[in-house]
């Protein structure tokens, strides 16, 4: 079908980007990183249940998980995505990213990066190949 290929088409040209935290303020700064660019497309949960439905809707590409929200907490919801999707990008944000409990758990479930807040926007860039962008 003409329209599905060109959806499949469509869909593998932008990047699409999960975010996932209970702060609007942190949402915020990491829409910012992606200013300017037109070929990333950005939707946010605030809750890990919110993230696994948009996981199963959304399809994104990249994942950025907050550790510490309400109802279901980031490494809950960090095996659960691993369970359904081994090929998407993990990068956890976290005011407790240095504690040794969450860098093992995300080790084990092959995290990208674990990054402190608040986050540096061109670290983030260099993390997922667009170190050049504007």
């Amino acid at each position: 079908n003409i329209i599905e290929r060109f959806e499949e088409i469509y869909m593998e040209a932008i990047m699409r980007v999960l975010i996932t935290d209970d702060s609007k303020m942190s949402i915020i700064s990491v829409k910012h990183v992606f200013d300017g660019m037109e070929d990333v497309e950005i939707i946010s949960a605030y809750n890990g249940v919110e993230a696994l439905e948009q996981h199963r809707t959304f399809r994104p590409d990249v994942i950025f998980l907050d550790i510490t929200m309400p109802v279901l907490d980031g490494l809950a919801t960090l095996k659960i995505i691993r369970l359904l999707d081994r090929k998407v990008k993990i990068i956890i944000i976290s005011s407790i990213a240095n504690q040794k409990t969450v860098q093992q758990d995300c080790k084990k479930y092959d995290v990208l990066a674990i990054l402190p807040k608040p986050l540096k926007k061109q670290e983030i860039l260099e993390l997922l190949g667009l170190g050049d962008a504007k």
